[in-house]
Order: structure tokens, then C-alpha cells, then sequence
């Protein structure tokens, strides 16, 4: 629906513990993405790295994280070695 803020809104209200660890990774993803496209890079970021420590085997068969850390990486002019890092687990050519 693109709707980023209803996203994050809702977001508030779901109790990440109570899902399995799949659909929390891909609540985390939406949310993520919501971050991206209101610029909250950082934000964005962190959600991922939340998957990553989570869950670092299914993140890189995950074309939408690899999508949304291309936001991320479009919208910052600098890349920390952490954010190269995840750029080579989900397979974003810099």
C-alpha cells in the first residue's frame, strides 16, 4: 500500500517475541523499508542488523533486504564497515 508511516505506526502495536522466527524476520523487513523510504536510514539499519544477529542464515536468500539496503546505501553518503559487511551478506554490489 505504501504507506511508510502506517507501517511504523502499526509496527508499535506487534509484539515481535510472540511471532515465529520468520515472520518476525519478515515483519522486520517491512519495517525496515518503512524507515528506508521516510529516510530514517539509520533506523532502517538497525533493523537489519536485528535480522542479521537473529537470524544470519536466512538474511542473505532475502532479495528484499537486498532492496531495501539499497535505499539505505542511496540515501547516505557514507558507508560504515559494518554496512559493507551487510552489503556483502545480502549481495549488494557497491
Amino acid at each position: 500500500m505504501d504507506q511508510p508511516d502506517l507501517v511504523l505506526r502499526l509496527s508499535q502495536k506487534i509484539s515481535a517475541r510472540s511471532q515465529a522466527s520468520n515472520n518476525r524476520n519478515r515483519h522486520f523487513l517491512d519495517v525496515a523499508d518503512a524507515y528506508a523510504k521516510t529516510g530514517h536510514y539509520s533506523e532502517a539499519f538497525g533493523k537489519l542488523a536485528q535480522i542479521r544477529e537473529c537470524s544470519p542464515e536466512w538474511l542473505p536468500n532475502q532479495r528484499y533486504a537486498r532492496d531495501i539496503f539499497g535505499k539505505i546505501v542511496k540515501g547516505r553518503r557514507t558507508l560504515t564497515d559494518e554496512m559493507r559487511e551487510m552489503a556483502d551478506l545480502v549481495g549488494l554490489p557497491l
